[in-house]
């Protein structure tokens, strides 16, 4: 496709973008991006099949139970394009940013497009925490909204944490779309390069993400389009979109032996098994029995701690019983007080008539 006039990109529609379930269409249009290069549209556009090479041939001796089973009317929502997002006629596109939504930290070339009033409405939503997502207007862009979100950094040490913080982003984008009426998005590679993330396991994370959300939401979503900008990302969403999205059952059967031991739960994120809460079942019978609230005394507690549970309470019944010495002893000067006034009283007024009385006898 030409470049515009004044060598802006026009509007691209969904109905040229390669739909992932459509065959005729693996083989389709150059994106703008790839306008003018001398290498075939095949290489950019068209859909290999992963799935059949020597290893996928050597790896189909067994045959496991398929976690992401072929899902038909769930593969003609999703797209993959080559080319920036914002040049797509969605609902919505995906700005990766910082937690300030600074345009020196979003995807490149977005604020440019979409002009001024990107920036400025921006500088008005307060930041965005990492992992969620907030929504503005797209001014000058093709889209309706642009949903900014905040990807992690990646270290090793915290590899769990990162996958679900980043599978967090762009299930908080597909939550704000929906709660906004909206129904087509159009997203980039939210890790970026800056924060270190790997692109292949970030690339595994973002499409079972989504794979995971339109199997609950599939109504409510008509496109899903991954955008990228680079041979090396294309390649890797060639070789795992068919893990996720398989398109027949053979590519399905295939997948299930070649998917990653861990796929994550029903939303794609990480579970770890020594974080999970076990709650063991009532025996029959005791399911509706009253079982008394345990008090304090009636906690287990390592020896240490039941140490310091007996110091604790014996602490507070001995304050207790210094309370109330005080307490007492506080009513008992009151009354020493009050005798002493009233002695004081008397012992004045038997001096008064002593005193009157020799003087009688004297005069």
């Amino acid at each position: 496709m030409a470049p515009g006039v004044g060598g802006v990109e026009p509007a691209v529609t969904l109905d040229q973008v390669p739909r992932w379930s459509d065959p005729d269409q693996r083989i389709s249009l150059l994106s703008p991006t790839a306008a003018g290069s001398e290498t075939p549209a095949s290489s950019f556009l068209s859909f290999s099949d992963p799935l059949t090479g020597d290893d996928a041939a050597a790896g189909a001796g067994g045959r496991g139970a398929s976690r992401f089973p072929v899902d038909y009317e769930i593969n003609s929502k999703i797209y993959l394009w080559r080319g920036h997002p914002w040049n797509l006629e969605v609902d919505a596109v995906v700005n990766s940013t910082n937690e300030n939504l600074d345009e020196a930290h979003s995807s490149p070339g977005l604020h440019a497009a979409a002009g001024s009033g990107l920036a400025e409405e921006c500088a008005t939503l307060g930041g965005c925490r990492t992992g969620m997502a907030k929504m503005t207007n797209a001014y000058d862009l093709p889209a309706r909204k642009v949903i900014h979100t905040v990807g992690p950094k990646y270290a090793v040490k915290y590899h769990t944490a990162a996958e679900n913080a980043l599978s967090h982003c762009y299930r908080s984008c597909l939550e704000l779309l929906i709660e906004n009426g909206l129904e087509s998005i159009a997203t980039g590679c939210i890790y970026t390069e800056a924060k270190n993330y790997p692109r292949e396991p970030a690339a595994h994370v973002a499409i079972r993400t989504v794979r995971r959300f339109l199997e609950k939401q599939k109504d409510k979503i008509t496109a899903i389009v991954f955008c990228t900008i680079s041979s090396s990302d294309t390649e890797i969403y060639k070789r795992l979109l068919p893990l996720y999205f398989p398109r027949d059952k053979q590519e399905e059967e295939i997948a299930a032996l070649k998917l990653p031991a861990d796929v994550g739960d029903e939303n794609g994120e990480t579970v770890i098994d020594e974080r999970k809460i076990r709650i063991k079942p009532l025996p029959a019978g005791e399911a509706n029995s009253k079982t008394p609230i345990p008090t304090l005394a009636d906690i287990p507690l390592p020896d240490s701690s039941l140490t310091r549970r007996r110091i604790l309470i014996s602490d507070a019944r001995s304050n207790g019983k210094n309370l109330r010495q005080t307490r007492d002893l506080t009513w008992l000067t009151c009354l020493g007080l009050v005798i002493l006034a009233v002695h004081h009283y008397l012992l004045l007024k038997n001096i008064h008539f002593i005193h009157d009385t020799l003087l009688k006898r004297i005069l």
